[in-house]
């Protein structure tokens, strides 16, 4: 009995001491919500902050850029959003012709071969003469190519117009790294990329957008035939393209302009002055090319794998392939934050291998919106490593070379997407929409993890001393 009313009391005791504790906790309530009220503003403020800081950053940077720049950023947006209107129809295009998948192959490796052709040309004429007479002359056959590609129906004729276009693409191509290089300084070349790519992307996502509406605008509301609808929005894209001509030919005059090099080039000479600058062009080399193998298998056909497997219209595959240039401009502009934290090299291995699980997602999903949201993960994670990517090349490489070492990595990337372009057509031919895709996305999976520990092991362990630290 004794031992039951023990047990009883401590009963009570706890109870009482459970009913204190609750009315302590009760009056100290309002001090709870008044620290976490606190928390809370600091998180906002901190954000804010942060958000200052970086649109400091940028407008820092913006009134440090030359003449030159601000009139290749009038350029490169105009251009792109021709070309991203013309590259989103032209292969819908062909296939409205009543061509197969492996005709849309054929055009693409033509391209990507011609550019793998001219490319080291164009690099080594850009380093001798200068980025304005070099893009003036790309610019002018460009546009006439694609208005050509445009207006021609027979397959022989797409082939040619699109090897030559290739070619004159290139030319341009070869110019803009290198142009962007020897007009900024070190501490720009990262904001300076970056919104570069950023640029590009905002140009493509109106392009993308304004090309897929067009073409569902001509042909349900018009009252146009798809093959009509479709090369009027061509050479509306090609319109805009041709815009670019404008700001260039306001391009001040480089020292190549001014003095172009004349002598006859001497490889042994330059061999024994940039012998680092020479191994750093061939890794990048070695990497482009493995990109370009894994990137070949996909991208140039995501515009006809919505439409393959999921049987999207036009203006819904613009409005998802917009949305995933949108989505890598905004990553972009918060790359230079990223660095800040990692570094350049482990910054562009980090963004690479997260892309990676997106891209399975793409591959394997039976859901059109899963596919896209991996798509637009996958496109923005990828992507916004290029600045970075780029920032280290021009970094490593001697100024006299910097055509070359773009031209270079450019021309292995268009042969990697020549190769490319009948293994991924085939497989899909092969194994129909679905299995074709899924495998074709999973050896990119393969290559981009390779192409991220090579690049670390290359440039993660200071291997090689940047240009301007070595003067």
């Amino acid at each position: 009995m004794f031992s039951l009313f023990r047990r009883l009391d401590y009963l009570l005791l706890y109870r009482s001491n459970l009913i204190s504790s609750l009315s302590r906790v009760q009056n100290y309530l309002p001090v709870v919500e008044w620290v976490k009220r606190l928390q809370i503003r600091h998180t906002i403020r901190r954000q804010e902050s942060r958000m200052t800081n970086l649109l400091q950053e940028w407008k820092s940077q913006f009134q440090g850029y030359s003449r030159n720049i601000l009139l290749f950023f009038c350029f490169n947006f105009v251009w792109n959003l021709g070309l991203g209107m013309f590259g989103l129809v032209y292969n819908l295009y062909v296939k409205s012709l009543g061509y197969e998948q492996t005709t849309v192959g054929s055009i693409v490796g033509m391209t990507s071969l011609a550019a793998a052709i001219i490319l080291i040309p164009a690099g080594i004429m850009n380093d001798r003469f200068g980025p304005k007479r070099v893009i003036t002359f790309g610019l002018v056959f460009t546009i006439v190519a694609l208005t050509i590609r445009s207006l021609f129906e027979a397959e022989g004729g797409m082939l040619v117009s699109s090897f030559f276009g290739g070619m004159a693409l290139a030319v341009v191509s070869a110019t803009i790294l290198p142009f962007m290089a020897n007009n900024s300084t070190p501490q720009q070349r990262v904001h300076l990329f970056s919104f570069n790519m950023a640029l590009v992307m905002i140009a493509n996502v109106v392009g993308i957008a304004l090309g897929g509406l067009l073409c569902d605008f001509f042909q349900f509301v018009i009252g146009f035939e798809e093959i009509l609808s479709l090369r009027f929005t061509l050479l509306i894209g090609v319109v805009f393209a041709a815009l670019g001509v404008i700001p260039v030919a306001m391009f001040e005059k480089s020292e190549q302009e001014i003095q172009p090099r004349r002598e006859a080039l001497n490889w042994k000479h330059s061999w024994r002055s940039h012998k680092s600058s020479l191994q750093v062009i061939a890794i990048f080399c070695l990497l482009g090319l493995l990109s370009a193998i894994g990137g070949g298998m996909i991208v140039p056909y995501l515009n006809v794998y919505f439409e393959d497997r999921f049987e999207a219209s036009k203006s819904a595959i613009g409005i998802v392939v917009a949305l995933g240039q949108g989505a890598t401009a905004i990553a972009f502009l918060i790359g230079p934050m990223i660095v800040k934290r990692f570094g350049e090299v482990r910054s562009v291995v980090y963004l690479q291998l997260c892309s990676i699980p997106f891209l399975l997602l793409t591959a394997f999903s039976a859901n059109f919106y899963l596919s896209s949201g991996g798509y637009l993960f996958r496109q923005a994670l990828m992507n916004a490593a290029n600045p970075f990517y780029n920032s280290v090349k021009m970094s490593y490489v001697d100024r006299s070379l910097r055509g070359l070492a773009s031209s270079s990595g450019e021309a292995v990337f268009n042969l990697g997407w020549f190769l490319a372009a009948p293994i991924s057509t085939g497989l899909v031919f092969r194994h129909g929409p679905y299995y074709g895709y899924a495998y074709a996305f999973c050896i990119t999976a393969v290559v981009y993890t390779v192409i991220s520990y090579l690049f670390y092991f290359f440039f993660g362990k200071n291997r090689f001393k940047p240009v301007e630290e070595s003067q």
